[in-house]
């Protein structure tokens, strides 16, 4: 299991620095049975935002690279926002397992 809390506001070129090197050498052997979860500080997709698309290249490559899947859900579907700011509201705290974790959650 790993927590992390990437750099957040203003300082995406720490964060896609933080996601580059140190998340994927944590993530280095790509091990099957790994949870990550914490305070990414940026989305992969605009559904997880009303305001500004704070988006992480690096983020996206890493998740798609290793497959880890996103574990939220909910029935019937919400957005589930984590942060609100004037700006508008994000969902910046993430859950993901690999694929393999993944088939184990209960909902």
């Amino acid at each position: 299991m790993i927590n992390i809390y990437a750099p957040s506001g203003a300082a995406k070129k720490e964060r896609e620095q933080f996601f580059d090197s140190e998340l994927s050498y944590l993530l280095r052997a790509s091990p099957t049975n790994v949870i990550v979860g914490g305070v990414f500080n940026c989305i992969l997709n605009q559904k997880d935002s009303t305001g500004h698309f704070n988006y992480s290249r690096a983020l996206d490559g890493l998740v798609h690279g290793i497959e880890l899947r996103d574990m939220w859900q909910s029935d019937p579907p919400e957005k589930g926002y984590t942060h609100y700011s004037l700006m508008g509201a994000t969902r910046i705290d993430r859950i993901y397992t690999t694929k393999e974790q993944s088939t184990k959650k209960v909902r």
